[in-house]
């Protein structure tokens, strides 16, 4: 099962802290079946937010395995 993590990130020294992300800015999108489909997300995501320097959006594999 996967999904969408989006955030904006806090900027320290003038760079994107990617570790940092943006309590306030944090979204989640899914669940999508496949990894073809998150990726898809996360592209059209990061289009949208092209101009924001700060963010970022990427795709996430939450399967649960025994």
């Amino acid at each position: 099962m996967w999904f969408v993590f989006e955030a904006e990130y806090q900027i320290e020294n003038g760079r994107a802290n990617w570790n940092k992300p943006a309590p306030e800015t944090i979204a989640w999108h899914g669940p999508f079946e496949s990894a073809a489909e998150a990726d898809r997300v996360v592209r059209g995501r990061m289009w949208a937010n092209i101009d924001v320097y700060s963010h970022k959006a990427r795709a996430v594999d939450l399967t649960v395995k025994e």
